[in-house]
């Protein structure tokens, strides 16, 4: 007879589940704006990196970040163009700091600091090395420049919002470094480039050249990698897909698509019921084993619904959950406590909570919370564990949004110049709908100049909408 222990038959085989992060690598190797693009496709928003981009603006006014579709051998995903200035260039120290300052901008978790922060180090100690140089004596070229900082931070911004920072494993296939020679800032270099070749070698990987004559795997797409994942492989047993993204690198590599993927499944393992070991027997003499035949790299195909997050008449277009509950033995203290896990985490968009009666003519709340779909698992489990409540009720909506881009405008101030950023909405025909200046920044300048922010706040929404006019 079997026992039965907190619901489950003692015994019986079950089936243990770890989710698990398969990157392929293997056609066109890894670059920075790849992982973004594909971490963009993942999450299923067109806009969801603005934040990273917006924070960029105070270090280069003239940034600029795109996103689009491109298809190409029947794979469908995004692309990022990003326009620049191409004169600013941080060295290794500058660089560190803005990375920490953006980070800190966009209000990471402590882990996801460390992701950016182990990342920008595997580039500079690949540098240290290719060049036999100390770190302080570099002259940082196509790393130092600001995308790279979009690469970094928006890498992790969007690996915390599609939540793959917890209980999960990243593996990655075979790494293409592509092959030939390239035109560097540093001369004519052999691919793999010096830093990527330290950075392979220092970390294990798995690489091969693939058929791309050029260079594919950059530095910065190597350093992520390494970071990233935990095991190389040439093929994946067990895996089960649930969702994946696709990313497209800028350049055209003719009919080899310039793309990589991120997967996200599970690893399913069969905990069998335990036998008794059964009598001794004579041992007999057992034939050899056949060979296994060599295993291909598992195919994995797009499991997700066609999204829709492109232009509805002109207006942006997503999809959002609204999460909720009901409770009525929970206190003020509490009730803040959930606001500030789920805003300053980034795991929600808004958290809206209603006084309401319920059951027995109670006072409560609802406690509603709007997000991405992606979210939806990580932010059930704050809400029941930081509310007590037993369960939760969720459904998908879709939204229309107006056009919304972020400017730097200029302000002087006792011949002294300051940045602020400031958002603006749009209308479908292109006329303003409002002019926000970034409360930050706004606060920053009045505790520097003394001017009150309600002051300071016209000034600002003046300027701006002279410029956008």
């Amino acid at each position: 007879m079997q026992s039965i222990l907190g619901g489950v038959l003692a015994g019986a085989i079950t089936n243990l589940t770890k989710k698990r992060v398969l990157i392929d690598v293997a056609t066109a190797g890894a670059s920075g704006d790849m992982f973004l693009s594909a971490l963009t496709d993942l999450i299923g928003e067109a806009d969801v990196l603005l934040p990273v981009a917006a924070s960029l603006l105070i270090y280069d006014p003239s940034f600029r970040l795109a996103i689009g579709t491109k298809e190409h051998s029947g794979n469908t995903g995004r692309v990022l163009q990003i326009t620049r200035n191409p004169t600013i260039r941080l060295q290794p120290s500058a660089m560190m700091e803005v990375l920490l300052a953006v980070a800190e901008e966009v209000e990471l978790s402590p882990k996801a600091k460390t992701f950016v922060k182990d990342t920008m180090t595997v580039i500079l100690q690949a540098e240290s090395r290719a060049h036999n140089k100390p770190i302080d004596e570099l002259h940082l070229h196509e790393t130092g420049s600001i995308d790279t900082v979009l690469d970094i931070v928006g890498t992790a911004y969007l690996l915390e919002r599609a939540g793959l920072f917890e209980d999960t494993e990243i593996i990655s296939t075979r790494v293409a470094t592509g092959s030939g020679i390239i035109s560097t800032e540093h001369g004519d270099l052999e691919v793999p480039v010096p830093a990527v070749a330290e950075i392979i070698v220092v970390h294990d990987m798995l690489f091969h050249n693939g058929d791309a004559e050029t260079e594919v795997l950059t530095p910065t797409g190597a350093a992520l990698l390494a970071v990233m994942a935990t095991e190389y492989v040439d093929s994946v047993d067990d895996f089960v897909a649930q969702n994946q993204g696709v990313g497209f690198g800028t350049r055209d590599l003719g009919k080899i698509p310039n793309m990589m993927k991120i997967v996200v499944g599970e690893v399913v393992v069969e905990e069998k019921k335990p036998e008794k070991p059964p009598k001794e027997e004579p041992k007999k003499k057992e034939p050899k084993s056949e060979p296994k035949p060599e295993e291909k790299p598992v195919e994995v195909t797009k499991p997700k619904t066609e999204e829709r997050i492109g232009v509805l008449d002109e207006w942006n277009s997503d999809e959002v959950v609204v999460i909720e509950t009901n409770v009525d033995d929970v206190d003020g203290e509490t009730l803040g406590t959930l606001f500030d896990t789920l805003l300053e985490e980034g795991l929600a968009y808004d958290v809206v909570i209603i006084p309401a009666f319920g059951k027995k003519n109670r006072p409560c709340h609802v406690v509603k919370v709007i997000a991405p779909k992606t979210g939806l698992k990580n932010i059930a489990e704050v809400m029941i564990r930081q509310l007590g409540t037993i369960g939760v009720r969720y459904t998908t909506w879709e939204r229309l949004k107006a056009a919304r881009e972020t400017i730097v405008c200029s302000l002087e101030i006792d011949n002294k110049e300051y940045m602020v950023r400031v958002k603006v909405a749009r209308t479908r025909n292109g006329s303003i709908i409002s002019i926000k200046p970034e409360s930050d920044d706004m606060i920053r300048v009045s505790r520097e100049t003394g001017i009150p922010v309600r002051e300071l706040k016209p000034r600002i929404a003046m300027q701006a909408h002279a410029v956008n006019e």
